[in-house]
């Protein structure tokens, strides 16, 4: 009975990693805007260099618009399928027992951004 007491409660949630895995939130979506911003600017050279700047911008424009479209009518049909609550509750106590190592993942992602840095450097 005294094991029981200790552990989070599924219902109540689990907020002892909240603040790490928010930083991991953070740093990967950081992560995520620098990728994609630097994947658009080349996007719009390459397109630059066949088609001309003008061009290059509309083309991108087009392409970013459909992509994002995609992927909103994607994510408005996985959603369809979280109306019931039980299984985010148990990733969260998952996740609450099992903290992701926040220094490395620090390091991976700045190593990455460093690594991308150089090879478009040389190109």
């Amino acid at each position: 009975m005294k094991e029981a007491a200790v552990r989070p409660n599924i219902e109540e949630g689990a907020d002892d990693g909240g603040s790490m895995a928010n930083s991991v939130g953070a740093m990967t979506g950081l992560l995520g805007v620098y990728l994609t911003f630097k994947m658009w600017v080349e996007f719009q050279d390459a397109l630059g260099t066949v088609f001309g700047a003008s061009w290059a911008v509309i083309i991108s424009t087009l392409v970013f618009l459909i992509y994002q479209s995609n992927k909103n009518e994607k994510a408005y049909e996985a959603s369809f399928g979280q109306l019931t609550s039980g299984p985010r509750e148990m990733k969260k106590q998952l996740e609450a027992e099992n903290q992701p190592p926040l220094l490395f993942i620090g390091g991976l992602y700045a190593f990455i951004v460093v690594v991308f840095e150089i090879l478009l450097g040389a190109l």
